[in-house]
Parts: C-alpha cells; structure tokens; sequence
C-alpha cells in the first residue's frame, strides 16, 4: 500500500500572509492539527500546528491588555511561526505506508506533507497511519484472534495456513512481530470465524504448537 492511497487530498490550506487568527479559526473550526502554508504556485512554505497556536498565543502572565493583544496577534503572520520548509520532511504519493510510518516514529513528526515534483498534492497524518493499522489488521472485521508462540523456521507458518484452509476458514490478517518469547516468535492470527474449538485442538493436539490465547472479535 502506497501513501497515495490513504493521503488526505482535499487538505485545509493557509497561505504565509494569513494572520494568526485565521490559522487558529481553522485548525479549530476544521478540527485538525497540522495546517500545510502553500503559496501561490501551489508549493508548500511551511506548516502550522495546534502547538504552535498554543505557544504563540498569549500566555496567563503577560502583561498586555486585551485590545493590545488582539492588535499584536492580529498583525502577526503565519509565515512568522510557522515550521519553515527547509524544516519538514516530505514523501512522494509513491511511498509506501511502511516508509512514511517509519519516518514519522523515529523523527517524532505527526504528519508527512505530499510533494509530487514541487507541487503540494496532500499530507498524511498520524490518525492516516492508525486508520491504515487498522484495517490492516482487520479489526473491522468479526473473526477470531489466535495468537501462537512458533518457532522460527522455514514451514511453521505453511503449516498453520494448511490447518485453516483445512477447516475452509478465510485468514484475515497475520502479524509477526520482531521479539522473541523464551526463543519462540509470537504470531497472531485473525480468522474469519468463532468458532475455533476443533482448529485450536488441530493446531496443538496434531501439530505440537502452542496456543497462547484464543479471543473472539470483537470481544463476545
């Protein structure tokens, strides 16, 4: 799956010259929290978050009047404290979600802006990436989640497969996560059905492997 397949492309837009309560009417109004800062060719400058509302704005002890704030927030341009372009880091709509998920974790950043060439075609954020997670996972879908301890050699996951196209059961989703649990990799399994009994029976009595936990999806 690629980011252009999840990417947000009717994006909430500002340009630098907007003032600060315009940014702040729409993050607020909109409900997001990353604005993208384009300019007149479409190109990306920049972007506004909620945080950086949240720091610009007036604080509980200073000592302005109200008439002399709305003055000074109302003169102060977006493209003043905004993060600046040369700042963001940005992917093609050819991305995969993996890469984007993985820049967004190790650089701690809540959004991606999409650049296709140098024009600004739409962002993906945090909330993309967890919506993604979630239909990956296919917990949208009513099944059974059966999570094993394996071992990690070549044929152990053949064989669980076998065991439910045995029982004539569609497989959801698989996830085999890095860690190791006393040298056996945990790997859960979401098929799509409850009942298990006589394929958690298959799988331990006549194969040998171990079943950690059995859950019916969503929890009965």
């Amino acid at each position: 799956m690629y980011v252009r397949n999840v990417m947000k492309k009717d994006t909430v837009t500002i340009g630098p010259e907007a003032s600060f309560y315009e940014a702040r009417t729409l993050i607020h109004e909109k409900g997001i929290r990353h604005l993208p800062v384009i300019d007149k060719h479409n190109r990306i400058v920049g972007i506004v978050t909620d945080r950086d509302i949240r720091e610009v704005g007036p604080s509980d002890a200073t000592m302005l009047s109200v008439q002399e704030l709305h003055y000074l927030l109302g003169k102060l341009k977006v493209a003043s404290f905004m993060t600046p372009m040369e700042k963001l880091l940005t992917v093609a709509p050819n991305t995969t979600i993996e890469k984007a998920a993985q820049l967004m974790h190790d650089n701690k950043v809540g959004c991606l802006p999409i650049l296709e060439g140098k024009e600004f075609v739409g962002i993906i954020t945090e909330t993309d990436i967890l919506e993604t997670f979630v239909d990956v996972m296919g917990l949208n879908e009513k099944g059974t989640r059966i999570t094993m301890a394996l071992e990690d050699e070549p044929g152990v996951m053949h064989n669980v497969l076998e065991v439910f196209k045995q029982f004539n059961v569609n497989l959801i989703s698989v996830v085999a996560p890095s860690y190791k649990v006393e040298g056996k990799r945990m790997v859960v399994f979401r098929i799509r059905t409850h009942e298990y009994e006589e394929i958690v029976q298959e799988l331990e009595k006549k194969l040998g492997y171990q079943v950690v936990s059995v859950v019916k999806w969503p929890s009965m």
